[in-house]
């Protein structure tokens, strides 16, 4: 088996980029896709442990865009992560990051909750600070007694503490992706099919045309039915499928490495066949 879409350390995931890899290979899989939130922090490090663990680790990144139709992911598959000017877009999408976490500290300090930088970051992990590092920190805090009530109540759109991160337009992630190297895909499209039923698959048309180039057909929220019909629209739309868990160790600890809820399974023939179309 294999998982192309997973998060560690280097964004907002709790597994280091080599534990992860660690763990893929105690998992028996065959390979393992980086793709942390607007970084490449953690490919060079999961690189390094592929050699060490015996398992194929692919490079990759997960880049949140607007597009006229809503806010969607697209991971990137086999770019180069010193990609000069990728690095130079995400750094910005970082800084801007930055500052709106500290603009969520000083909203929740308007409400009598303390939170500091130098917690989150250590919450992190790393450099990259992310709503799952406050929801982590008010659950320790005795904000709230969940991780979903922290979402709920101060971090989801409309929470109290909650502001919008900057994203790339659909066209400028998806052309940088390609000018890396690398394969862009529709992460999770069940979240947007969901959002507009009626118009997904013309929606669909104009990301294609934009120069997407494949769909996250497997998905580990994605029901048996949810998986024919993308895979369905794959083949109509001539898209490459892919598929991974989305895991982020503890932060989303019902979803197991390369398994999803327990029942997802993509084949290796799926890996082989984007390998084919980078050539």
């Amino acid at each position: 088996m294999i998982d192309l879409h997973v998060h560690t350390s280097a964004s907002d995931g709790t597994f280091t980029p080599r534990d992860m890899v660690a763990l893929a290979a105690r998992e028996e899989l065959r390979a393992v896709a980086v793709t942390d939130h607007d970084t490449t922090a953690g490919n060079h490090a999961a690189l390094a442990a592929a050699v060490e663990f015996g398992i194929e680790v692919i490079p990759g990144v997960e880049i949140s865009a607007d597009s006229p139709y809503g806010t969607l992911h697209i991971v990137g598959l086999f770019i180069r992560p010193d990609d000069g000017p990728m690095e130079i877009a995400l750094s910005e999408l970082r800084t801007f990051r930055d500052e709106r976490n500290r603009k969520m500290i000083r909203l929740l300090e308007t409400m009598g909750i303390i939170v500091t930088m130098e917690e989150l970051l250590k919450e992190a992990g790393g450099d990259l600070v992310g709503r799952p590092h406050f929801a982590s920190l008010l659950v320790k805090k005795g904000v709230v007694k969940t991780f979903q009530e922290a979402f709920d109540v101060y971090l989801k759109s409309g929470g109290k503490a909650f502001l919008d991160k900057k994203r790339l337009p659909s066209d400028q992630a998806i052309a940088m992706i390609k000018a890396a190297g690398g394969l862009p895909i529709l992460a999770h499209p069940f979240l947007m099919r969901n959002k507009d039923v009626a118009g997904f698959e013309a929606n669909l048309t104009t990301l294609v045309e934009q120069g997407l180039r494949g769909l996250e057909v497997f998905y580990t929220d994605h029901s048996r039915v949810e998986e024919a019909y993308f895979s369905d629209v794959a083949r109509r739309c001539n898209l490459l499928v892919s598929g991974g868990s989305d895991f982020h160790g503890a932060i989303k600890p019902d979803v197991k490495l390369g398994r999803g809820f327990g029942n997802l399974n993509i084949s290796d023939e799926i890996l082989e066949n984007l390998k084919e179309a980078l050539w």
